[in-house]
């Protein structure tokens, strides 16, 4: 494999699949903010720091390596490569902004008209602007997202930005998006930290994730999940190229007739899909036998059997192997290095916890449905994790690797960082106009949490016990 993030060793590994290899950690190259400026007042300010070394590390699996903001005043918006400015390059201090030390707040600023336009197509990018202590970017697409989490304005709605929508390769500390999520569906608003921070301990791409006060037209909104979001930006800090497809998940599974149905998030313009083609055929054609080898042309199954264990680790319910609904909340990734595909998590926050509405604790690696979750017993599993399970090669690899992941698990100081990060924003919670848990249930939901994080090893360990 070609991450740029190392990975966790993988003896057991080798006879049964072989071992990706991490490619070795460099400085991080931002090609893409070239041109961009910051200025203060018609004047440049200084862009100052150095791109740090990648790495899984508390703050997240590819920090930047940087304390400080290049831009530390002044906007970092439209008026880049204004008349009488000279443009210096943005370097990337991105890690500030994810941070796990700080409660960082954001002020979003909407226009009438464009929360107008938002009241009618939560979906569609309105104008706005960002303000970040002393900068303000402005310009920026705003829009609403979720799914199941969706909520209009007038609840606590979630945002995504994207800073070049309407000025071509504008950023803010060298990122072009950023996502806030509402944690309406998690009770402890600790979840999708916890499982991220997990994710890279294991070396897995994955993003950067802390907390962050929210705050729409000087109305504070929250606390939110602020997420780093995966695109180009987030490709640079994991691979070797960015010029790969990405695709998000369409709510489908990797089936003949589906080969369009996924959200093609690169390379938009080309919309080359025979590298989905490829993969789809590979998993209809695989046999049992060889499913390692013959899935695996297509699919790096180093990786994926190492991202199903993780899913099934932080005990996440509405994922792609382990779904009660549908495949749902991940991404794939073609590395032009391998040519090979990637699974990416997204929308962790239904993990760490018993699944809602069947109240069950725990996850069974091993089973080939949620029919205890589904009255009619129907099948949701994901396909090519329910085929590896049927192949006696695929299923030992996995079983191994699950063994590994509950070590893993167990050693990652879990409940002690779940503690600090809920001491960190429990007066937050408390102070939120909008969350949708009283006191009792958020505490209910922590308690939750910590017994799912103290019980997960033994239960993975118990699942694959044969």
């Amino acid at each position: 494999m070609s991450f740029r993030a190392p990975w966790i060793g993988c003896a057991l590994l080798v006879a049964a699949i072989g071992c990706g290899q991490g490619a070795p950690s460099e400085p991080l190259s931002f090609g893409g903010q070239a041109g961009a400026t910051a200025t203060v007042g018609g004047s440049v300010a200084a862009a100052a720091g150095t791109a740090g070394a990648l790495g899984s590390n508390s703050s997240g699996g590819a920090s930047s390596g940087i304390s400080g903001s290049a831009m530390s005043a002044g906007s970092a918006g439209s008026s880049a490569g204004s008349a009488g400015t000279t443009s210096v390059p943005v370097v990337d201090t991105s890690g500030e902004l994810y941070d796990p030390e700080v409660v960082p707040r954001f002020d979003l600023e909407l226009p009438a008209e464009s929360l107008d336009a938002l009241g009618r197509d939560p979906d569609v990018y309105v104008r706005g602007a960002l303000r970040y202590g002393t900068e303000r970017v402005a310009d920026i697409g705003v829009r609403i997202k979720g799914e199941g989490s969706l909520r209009t304005l007038d609840k606590k709605a979630a945002f995504k930005l994207k800073f070049d929508e309407f000025v071509s390769k504008q950023g803010f500390h060298g990122l072009r998006r950023m996502t806030f999520n509402n944690m309406v569906e998690d009770p402890a608003f600790l979840a999708e930290r916890l499982a991220y921070h997990f994710f890279r301990e294991l070396g897995l791409p994955a993003p950067r994730c802390n907390h962050a006060v929210l705050y729409v037209n000087d109305e504070l909104f929250g606390l939110y999940a602020n997420v780093e979001t995966e695109d180009k930006t987030f490709l640079r800090r994991w691979f070797s190229s960015d010029d790969g497809n990405l695709y998000e998940e369409g709510q489908v599974d990797f089936e003949a007739g589906n080969e369009t149905k996924f959200d093609l998030e690169t390379n938009e313009e080309k919309n080359d899909r025979t590298d989905m083609v490829a993969l789809i055929a590979a998993v209809a054609s695989a046999k049992p036998q060889t499913y390692l080898d013959d899935v695996g042309a297509q699919l790096d199954m180093t990786h994926f059997l190492r991202f199903t264990a993780a899913e099934a680790a932080v005990n996440q319910w509405d994922m792609y192997a382990y779904t009660v609904f549908y495949p749902n909340n991940f991404r794939i990734y073609r590395d032009p290095a391998t040519q090979k595909f990637v699974m990416l998590p997204w929308g962790m926050d239904m993990s760490m916890k018993p699944y809602r509405d069947s109240g069950r604790p725990h996850i069974l690696p091993l089973e080939l449905s949620r029919q205890y979750d589904r009255p009619n017993g129907q099948v949701t599993t994901g396909r090519i994790f329910r085929d590896c399970l049927t192949s006696e090669p695929c299923r030992a690899a996995y079983v191994t690797v699950v063994k590994e992941t509950a070590t893993r698990f167990e050693g990652a100081g879990l409940e002690a960082l779940a503690k600090k990060y809920y001491a960190q924003v429990q007066a937050h919670i408390a102070a939120d106009p909008r969350k949708e848990y009283t006191a009792a249930e958020v505490e209910t939901g922590y308690q939750s949490l910590l017994d799912t994080v103290r019980e997960r090893p033994a239960a993975l360990r118990d699942g694959v016990a044969e």
